[in-house]
């Protein structure tokens, strides 16, 4: 019995650390990308560091997303969530892209892969 080949196109993680006034935002931006591979965490405060002093973090909620991206949108889909949160501009936050180099059979299903 062959195989079935399957070409996937490889991607990335997008995480963002946002204010929990924001969810909402960072939802929507979500939704109108059509982002379905999202894990919204809900947290509150950081450790008291010198990094945490550099980004602007204080003890107040947070919320931390992590976003299954294909890596030819990556950088317009990371930019447009940098905008939309104002995180360069006038509010706290981190966004990042974190490369995956390889996926289980559980992930490929999640993006309706397998």
């Amino acid at each position: 019995m062959k195989k079935q080949q399957i070409n996937i196109d490889k991607f990335s993680v997008m995480l963002a650390i946002c204010d929990d006034e924001q969810k909402e935002v960072l939802e929507g931006y979500l939704k109108q990308k059509k982002l379905k591979n999202t894990i919204l965490f809900m947290g509150k405060g950081t450790a008291e560091s010198e990094i945490a002093d550099i980004f602007g973090f204080g003890l107040s909620d947070r919320v931390i997303s992590a976003t299954l991206v294909p890596q030819s949108s990556q950088e317009k889909l990371l930019k447009g969530l940098v905008n939309i949160l104002g995180i360069e501009k006038d509010t706290y936050g981190l966004a990042m892209l974190l490369d995956v180099n390889s996926a289980s059979s559980v992930v490929l299903e999640m993006l309706g892969l397998l």
